[in-house]
């Protein structure tokens, strides 16, 4: 865990068994620099994991991307989180037909933290 500092719990919402916010903070800290998708796949895999390692009959409850995002947004809003500056085009082959390819924004930790 980066810090023990106290993140605001917004009302309403699935509670899940890993703390949204807090899983961001951490994984930011351990890998530098992720974009939104990345960070959003990660954290579907850890809650598939830990409901392996819990023996689950059932998997957690994954939350959409656009529940995701608004929680990397309210980390950006509140300076813990700053956008790196790094954009690259998505590789994903789903998107081999487009004209222009989505853009893939990155997000690190704010410097000073």
């Amino acid at each position: 865990m980066v810090s023990n500092m106290r993140l605001r719990q917004t009302a309403g919402g699935n509670r899940h068994p890993i703390p949204v916010k807090q899983f961001i903070i951490d994984r930011l800290a351990r890998v530098g620099e992720d974009y939104y998708g990345g960070l959003h796949q990660a954290y579907k895999e850890a809650l598939d994991q830990l409901a392996r390692d819990r023996r689950r009959k059932y998997l957690y409850h994954h939350p959409t991307y656009f529940s995701f995002f608004k929680k990397v947004k309210e980390l950006i809003t509140a300076g813990v989180v700053e956008p790196s500056g790094r954009e690259e085009e998505s590789d994903n082959p789903q998107f081999n037909n487009w004209k222009t390819r989505p853009i893939k924004k990155f997000v690190r930790l704010a410097r000073g933290r």
